[in-house]
């Protein structure tokens, strides 16, 4: 990783004058990505469990972090809300049909093989014979099919639109106007057939990676009323959290701790861990002193404590390719930035590569497509380096044809709260200043981001994104609702409805090589950076490998399978 060659207060030579234009639109309660900041203190975690893991001879404890509070705790509903840490216990408690890895590879879990019709419209899988619920009872094909009846169930309030839209007869299974689910259905004890309404090539990508199965024979007597609420007290309870994954679920204490001990009979192999706590150390600075005391053994190291982990002598700090992006969504219907030459005016005008270096401690990296998936990245892109003289001949260019006015005024707005990101905001604001751009910095809190944007008052909008599979952009760019969606163009949307039906993959990955190629040159919304992760992991623990670094920041897949492999030392 290259070091910093800038200071942020060496890059940022932004007047107070420039920073006092930044308006402020109060509303409800701050929109907070999961990735930004530290999460607030709220109450001091016990230490119960670590204390009475530490009496016991066992094969090692480790101890991860946990945000307070928690977005929603359960051994289904996290998955449907990605990214965040509350996902990680029932990741390790409950298994999938099959994992990802990394690299988005399939790898077998309760199912061994599976087959996709010719027309992607029919998924087959085979499950294993030898998986066996924490209490002992067998895993078998109605579990899956009961799962996906549960989740599919409206008063569960999950209302997983992939499955939903997907399943033959899911609307109205969800609406209740049926009973009957035909999409789903078991031939035999350990065959389980999904039936789709129509051709969705890498659905069970996208929909099944998801997926937690649960036993049917607790879930079935399981009332909707009584799990509802993200904290509802049964989510609390050994019986409700009954898995068939690697690790049991013993007992949490809501803000507090999460306490997980081995599957000694893991399908997989028992674990070589005896026991993991995810306790509530409060504020991230709290967490740096437990990492630097030994207390916690893997932390995803926020921005402001990098430097600080690196000088660290019991911990290695890995960095990770995320597979997350920053973009700015751009008003191209507004006359300001109607012709391209615009758009990619300003593309050149921001100076990225300092920004990543001077402000982030070259924690990302410069991004030039909407598609976060490396290895669906399309070659030969713009790479829009920095370049104000070019920046300034293409504004040049725009207003001998009437298309700019040097004195328009762009709206830019952000909704991260943290001081950072006022420090971005300026240097993108002197970026563009020194090419003859006029901005209005413009910070939105809370429902203000949604009423801003359905009313198109904005040019530049900055958001996070991250899609885990390419078919899931289809929608996002071609059911355009206006200022909602980066790109409405018709050729557009007839290529990515082409990949929904493109069953070769080659032939698909050359389609949305075709559609990235057009965006970089149209650039309706202009991707900004693409992250890097830092994850800190204790010298005493080993078997922590490169997938389980990565389902630090994408907690559905393969490194949570292999939890098996991880062990503490000392």
């Amino acid at each position: 990783m290259t070091k910093s060659r800038l200071s942020r207060r060496d890059f940022l030579s932004v007047s107070a004058a420039t920073t006092a234009g930044v308006l402020l639109t109060a509303c409800a309660p701050a929109i907070a990505p999961s990735d930004e900041g530290a999460a607030e203190a709220m109450a001091e975690a016990t230490a119960a469990p670590a204390e009475e893991s530490a009496a016991m001879e066992d094969g090692g404890t480790m101890t991860f972090s946990t945000g307070s509070p928690w977005g929603t705790y359960s051994p289904f509903r996290p998955t449907y809300q990605y990214g965040y840490s509350s996902n990680t216990p029932a990741m390790l408690t409950h298994s999938r049909l099959f994992d990802l890895d990394r690299n988005n590879d399939t790898h077998p879990n309760l199912a061994l093989e599976w087959d996709i019709s010719d027309d992607a419209s029919t998924y087959t899988f085979k499950l294993r014979e030898d998986a066996k619920w924490h209490d002992g009872e067998p895993v078998t094909a109605n579990d899956v099919v009961e799962t996906v009846r549960f989740i599919m169930t409206q008063a569960t309030n999950i209302n997983p639109q992939r499955w939903i839209s997907s399943l033959e007869g899911g609307q109205d299974f969800y609406d209740g106007v049926s009973d009957e689910l035909p999409g789903v259905y078991a031939p035999d004890d350990f065959t389980v057939v999904f039936q789709l309404v129509d051709t969705n090539v890498g659905w069970h990508l996208s929909a099944t990676t998801d997926l937690q199965i649960l036993p049917a024979h607790i879930f079935n007597n399981v009332a909707p009323e009584d799990i509802v609420e993200h904290h509802a007290p049964a989510w609390y309870t050994p019986e409700l959290n009954i898995g068939s994954g690697p690790f049991k679920f013993v007992r949490a204490e809501r803000d507090q701790f999460v306490e997980l001990v081995r599957n000694e009979d893991y399908h997989g192999g028992a674990p070589k861990l005896e026991r993991i706590i995810f306790k509530n150390f409060g504020a991230a600075d709290t967490q740096f002193i437990a990492l630097q005391k030994g207390e916690l053994d893997v932390w995803n190291v926020p921005q402001d404590f990098y430097e600080q982990s690196l000088e660290l002598d019991n911990v290695n700090v890995h960095l990770v390719n995320r597979n997350y992006i920053r973009v700015f969504l751009l008003n191209y219907e507004s006359p300001v930035l109607a012709d391209k030459r615009v758009r990619q005016a300003l593309a050149y005008a921001i100076d990225r590569e300092g920004i990543c270096e001077g402000l982030y401690s070259g924690l990302c990296v410069p991004y030039n497509s909407y598609m976060e998936m490396r290895p669906w990245l399309a070659p030969d892109l713009n790479q829009y380096e920095y370049n104000p003289e070019r920046s300034k001949e293409l504004l040049a260019e725009a207003e001998a044809d009437g298309a700019w006015d040097p004195d328009n005024v762009l709206r830019v707005n952000w909704y991260y709260s943290d001081a950072l990101h006022q420090d971005i905001m300026a240097a993108i604001q002197q970026n563009l200043a020194a090419v003859g751009v006029q901005t209005q910095l413009q910070y939105l809190e809370g429902t203000s981001v949604g009423a801003v944007q359905e009313a198109c008052e904005f040019e530049m909008l900055y958001q996070g994104w991250g899609f885990s599979f390419p078919e899931q952009y289809n929608s996002f760019f071609t059911d355009a609702e206006r200022c909602r969606t980066p790109w409405g163009d018709a050729d557009a949307q007839s290529l990515f409805n082409q990949t929904a039906t493109t069953v070769d993959l080659e032939e698909r990955m050359a389609i949305h090589t075709q559609i990235q190629q057009r965006l970089n040159d149209e650039l309706p919304m202009m991707p900004f950076l693409q992250f890097i992760g830092p994850v800190a992991v204790n010298k005493r623990v080993s078997g922590f490998n490169e997938d389980a670094l990565w389902n630090r920041y994408y907690p559905w897949s393969n490194g949570y399978a292999n939890a098996v492999n991880w062990s503490v030392s000392g």
